[in-house]
């Protein structure tokens, strides 16, 4: 998805109330508290002596993303809470709302809530805004505005036309469903109310990570993202105040969760969710680099001084003893990998098949040029790794369970040093198996996508699904083999 153009932010402090960190229903059932009838708008507290803006407009469930912001919003009835520098004349501030989302209405797309106000006093007000159920169906988005300005205080002062506004963008949903293995079962498995980014983080297909943009507009901007963790299990969706990822790089002090994601210990005091499988690393150096190992006992990392950009120290950390079982100097040959978007430098990305640990940093003087290397778990040592991938190229691959079979993005499918196929698709290994699911577009229909299961000791391939929705995406396998997992906002209805 392409998000937002940059937001200038005032400044402004702000005390909250709702901890974001904690498990909720997957549902929605949480978030379902602000559409019934009887919501409540008890005061929320606010540092108001400190504004510098007019106005402040928070989104409840998600404090994190408040005016002046253009940020994707769920799809049921949403509250707001609306704090002003002066005590506010109500009819004139609820009669403001009204006027700005009609009249943004008259552009396609924009649609006008439905309005209910509570006011807690003069300088807050809560407000519920509600979708026109006709407005929604059938469509994929829509936008609406919470804009005060022109509003008058209790002194007759009006606010700015230009006061800071919460422009809401609606899309529909991300939602996760499983199909078998023969393609003649489809069942929705999540009813999540915001669209996601969503991958799976474990090869059980177990933990999703969740991500969405805190700004949205039509263009390539990046910007921060706000991170959820939904177990498909357990049906639980939990809110992290921190930024979760797969490969870290930052500071020594960090924590590895076990389920599959990183995250920079929060000296600030953020909570986040208790979790058993959560570890403490504390490394007197760097990190440019950490993975898990394949049974998740193990970190491989890649350490040395923040400035270092070459020849790093290879470090093997057992997670239950919590301490350094091996380091290796020097041994992460090259230099440090860096984004051909902006030249930023990349995490060194560890890969363990079980018996050895392959990652790749760049030739001295040749960022494209890649330096391929891997860990023994045998002999402890490291050496140059050759796949069958040319060095200018990404050597990134994924391995049927057994490791029997190796499909390199770059070079195609392969069972050990032997060339088998071509690249078949984007996909995922079906577990106990050497089944590849992969999706391609339908040649008779450019507008949807087709789930197709290739079997590699066959060498052929067979039709699951046909006629999905374009945007289908393929997740990941259950442990059992029986089900493949998808992401689609569309209805893949029944076989």
């Amino acid at each position: 998805m392409r998000m937002s153009r940059h937001v200038c932010f005032g400044f402004w402090i702000v005390s909250i109330a709702v901890v974001m960190a904690g498990w909720v229903s997957a549902d929605g059932r949480s978030d379902r508290v602000w559409q019934s009838s009887s919501w409540q708008a008890e005061e929320l507290p606010f540092a108001y002596d400190a504004m510098e803006q007019d106005v402040v407009i928070q989104l409840r469930e998600e404090p994190r993303l408040r005016s002046p912001i253009r940020t994707i919003v769920g799809d049921h009835s949403q509250a707001y809470a609306l704090f002003f520098r002066e005590p506010m004349e109500a009819a004139s501030v609820e009669a403001a709302i009204r006027r700005h989302a009609r009249e943004a209405a008259e552009q396609e797309g924009w649609v006008e809530p439905l309005w209910d106000f509570r006011w807690v006093h003069g300088r807050q007000l809560h407000l519920l805004a509600t979708l026109p159920d006709p407005s929604v169906s059938g469509k994929a988005w829509s936008e609406y505005v919470i804009h005060a300005g022109g509003a008058k205080t209790l002194d007759g002062k009006a606010l700015a036309d230009d006061a800071p506004a919460f422009w809401a963008v609606w899309f529909k949903p991300q939602q996760v469903w499983k199909v078998s293995a023969d393609g003649g079962e489809r069942e929705p498995l999540t009813r999540f109310s915001v669209f996601y980014n969503m991958s799976f983080l474990d090869p059980d297909s177990r933990y999703l990570l969740l991500s969405r943009y805190q700004q949205y507009c039509e263009c390539d901007a990046r910007y921060p993202q706000l991170y959820s963790l939904y177990d498909l299990a357990e049906g639980k969706l939990a809110h992290y105040p921190v930024e979760l990822v797969r490969n870290y790089r930052g500071y020594g002090d960090f924590v590895a969760d076990r389920r599959g994601f990183f995250y920079a210990w929060p000296g600030d005091g953020a909570e986040v969710p208790h979790s058993e499988w959560a570890t403490r690393v504390q490394l007197d150096a760097y990190v440019h680099g950490a993975g898990f190992s394949r049974d998740r006992r193990h970190l491989l990392m890649a350490v040395g001084e923040k400035e270092q950009q070459q020849d790093l120290d290879l470090l093997v950390y057992d997670l239950e003893a919590g301490k350094v079982v091996q380091r290796l100097a020097g041994a992460v040959q090259g230099t440090i990998p860096k984004s051909e978007l902006d030249g930023s430098l990349l995490p060194v990305a560890f890969q363990d098949d079980g018996q050895h640990v392959t990652f790749a940093m760049r030739e001295p003087g040749h960022d494209l040029l890649e330096r391929r290397l891997r860990y023994d778990w045998k002999t402890g040592a490291v050496s140059d790794w050759n796949p069958p991938v040319p060095n200018y190229a990404w050597s990134g691959y994924m391995q049927s369970d057994d490791g029997k079979y190796r499909l390199y993005w770059n070079a195609g499918l392969f069972e050990g040093e032997r060339y088998v196929a071509e690249w078949p698709g984007d996909g995922v290994w079906i577990p106990g198996t050497h089944q590849l699911a992969f999706v391609k577009w339908d040649e008779a229909d450019a507008r949807t996508k087709s789930l197709y299961l290739y079997d590699a000791d066959l060498r052929e391939e067979r039709l699951l699904a046909a006629g999905l929705p374009w945007n289908l995406e393929l997740l990941g396998a259950s442990p059992d083999g029986k089900w493949v997992y998808v992401a689609s906002n569309g209805e893949l209805g029944k076989h």
